[in-house]
Parts: structure tokens; C-alpha cells; sequence
């Protein structure tokens, strides 16, 4: 996973809407004023496990241009902050915080805490009729020691392999680990620790 993209120099206000995605049941909705800058892949069990699939895959945003937004009888609320309300927010380690549709269960993104301003979310939830941008190619698989034994990956497409993290995203997380791993005060800790 790479550093998080940085803002341009444009102002994200006069920027186009160029990506939605939504959830399953539509009570969730995304919209983005970038194209993701990269797309990751991973397969580690806790991937697998809540997509029911041999794979998640994930594209990373700068926070400043996606916006969240909850759909509901009385109107659409615009999600600010932590996204605490109408998302439900779930650990499987101490390293980053997971986002779920609280109605239908769509999973909806991954925050890394040593990555406070972006977000990786998930791709299944953007709406093809609504991507007006073009997408990066695959740029690596991450946790490929955990990879679904019955599933190859494509030898053909391209991106890199990686037993774990990639080096630059190991390298941030020791560096955060480094600093007393901050948590967010706000959520429950998380049920186990995470070993780099």
C-alpha cells in the first residue's frame, strides 16, 4: 500500500465529482473528486473472510476529496469526521479501522491509524455508470502468504507480489509502532494485538 496521495494545488471545491459507488442496499453512498491512486489487492484471511471472496481490493484516496454520505426517507446527510454515524466501524487488528454498511453489510473501506489521511476503499462499491474517470491498472497483492489456495492470481497482469505489506507501508507502520502506536480514543481497542 502506498504513502497517501497529496492534495493538488487545485481547490477540491471547484474540483468535478468524477467516481460514486454505494453500497448493496443504497443506504450508503461515496463520492470522489479523484480517481483512486493506486489499486491494491490483498489476500489476507481477514480480506477473504469479510468478502467472501478469495480476494479485496482496494483503491487509496486523499480524505480531502471523497465525500460520505447516508440515504435515507428525510434526505441524504453529508458523513463528516470519523464516519461514525451510519457506518459501522470494526477491528480485526490494532493497525486500522474497517467501515461497513450498518444495514446491509457491504464492506466500505479500511483506515489505516498510521495513515490518517487517507482511505482505502473498497472497489466493489463503485457504480460503473458513475466512474467518469479512468482507473489504475492493479498495482500489487499484498498478504499473498495468505492467498486462497483453490484461486491463482493472473500471471499476466502486471503488479507486484508481496508476502506482507509492501516495504514502504512496513516502513510506516514501524514508524508508527515506533511512537507508541496512537489510538483513536474514541472506538473500543481492539480484540487482539497485531505483530508486524
Amino acid at each position: 500500500m502506498d504513502p497517501t496521495p497529496s492534495p493538488s494545488e487545485l481547490h477540491q471545491d471547484s474540483l468535478p465529482v468524477v467516481l460514486r459507488g454505494s453500497c448493496l442496499c443504497g443506504v450508503v453512498h461515496l463520492e470522489s473528486k479523484m480517481a483512486p491512486e493506486s489499486i491494491t489487492i490483498c489476500h489476507c484471511r481477514e480480506c477473504r473472510k469479510a468478502s467472501g471472496n478469495p480476494f479485496l481490493a482496494f483503491g487509496l484516496f486523499h480524505n480531502d476529496y471523497i465525500q460520505w454520505s447516508i440515504v435515507s426517507s428525510t434526505g441524504t446527510k453529508h458523513l463528516l469526521g470519523d464516519l461514525a454515524e451510519g457506518i459501522k466501524l470494526t477491528y480485526y487488528s490494532d493497525v486500522a479501522v474497517r467501515g461497513w454498511c450498518s444495514r446491509c453489510g457491504t464492506p466500505l473501506f479500511m483506515k489505516y491509524h498510521c495513515r490518517p489521511d487517507g482511505t482505502s476503499i473498497t472497489t466493489g462499491i463503485f457504480d460503473n455508470e458513475h466512474v467518469a474517470a479512468s482507473l489504475p491498472p492493479i498495482k500489487e497483492h499484498i498478504f499473498v502468504k495468505d492467498k486462497a489456495s483453490w484461486w491463482d492470481i493472473p500471471s499476466n497482469d502486471g503488479a507486484a507480489r508481496h508476502g506482507g505489506f509492501n516495504e514502504p507501508f512496513t516502513r510506516r507502520l514501524q514508524e508508527w509502532s515506533s511512537k507508541g502506536r496512537p489510538q483513536r480514543l474514541d472506538l473500543p481497542p481492539p480484540p487482539f494485538n497485531f505483530k508486524l
